[in-house]
């Protein structure tokens, strides 16, 4: 892909705008670049997205343990399956605590549409459980006024939930300014130049690094629509991308093959 800039450098880069300690080395093209450039490259990349999808919530719910239990369900399943699950489950329990009041099988019964539902059974009836016991019953009111990083470091305390989960509890349903990475984002971004991770767990800080606080909502949203409709894992709409005269993959030429 003679298009694709040579890495010239590793640049090591200290993330004190996302609250990191410590610093990271990162390379990739966009790191190649000026403070000044980056800036503007990913201002003009979150505008595009913005402009072309909005701010959607994107079907999360609004309550904390809510949208915790509805992203576990949408684990590996499409949104039109996770959504009408997650429904199913509401009008079967009357709250999260008759979860735990009644027979797993029922739980992963209704489930089971989502697909992995014994997983995901024992994922949210254990973490419920933790929860209930921590607070007394099966809520997460008791995270509000917690800070930031005592927040993360609870939900990710919690059965099943990993980083991506807990910063989109933390983004949907109580205001942080933190940026989960999913399969979209980190696809973008890869194809973008702003990441050479080989998984999205391994680039939520470069990324926060990268994506100013403010702009990261959109960002997030913005790439999960846009890699559901466009910047798809194959045969992406590349003619059509809102984004193509910044990605280094499409002037490489992949995004003609």
């Amino acid at each position: 892909m003679s298009g694709v800039p040579e890495v010239q450098r590793r640049q090591t880069i200290a993330a004190n705008s996302t609250g990191l300690d410590e610093v990271r080395t990162i390379s990739g093209p966009i790191w190649s670049n000026p403070v000044r450039v980056r800036a503007q490259i990913v201002r003009r990349v979150c505008e595009a997205l913005e402009r072309s999808y909005g701010m959607p919530r994107l079907g999360n719910p609004e309550d904390p343990l809510d949208d915790l239990i509805y992203i576990v369900i949408s684990n590996k399943t499409s949104p039109k399956i996770a959504q009408s699950t997650y429904e199913r489950v509401r009008q079967r329990f009357r709250t999260w605590d008759e979860v735990l009041s009644s027979r797993s099988s029922a739980l992963r019964r209704v489930l089971r549409p989502a697909g992995l539902f014994t997983v995901k059974s024992r994922q949210i009836r254990a973490a419920l459980r933790r929860i209930k016991g921590d607070f007394g019953s099966g809520s997460l009111a008791g995270l509000a006024g917690e800070s930031q990083q005592d927040t993360e470091e609870y939900l990710l305390s919690l059965p099943g939930v990993s980083e991506k989960v807990a910063k989109c509890v933390m983004m949907f349903t109580l205001g942080a300014q933190v940026l989960p990475v999913d399969a979209h984002v980190h696809r973008i971004a890869k194809r973008l130049g702003w990441t050479v991770r080989r998984r999205p767990d391994q680039c939520h800080q470069e990324l926060e690094a990268l994506v100013p606080g403010k702009r990261r909502y959109a960002f997030h949203v913005g790439c999960v629509m846009h890699g559901r409709t466009v910047c798809r894992p194959r045969g992406p709409a590349c003619e059509g991308c809102c984004i193509d005269r910044h990605c280094v993959w499409y002037e490489g030429g992949s995004g003609h093959e």
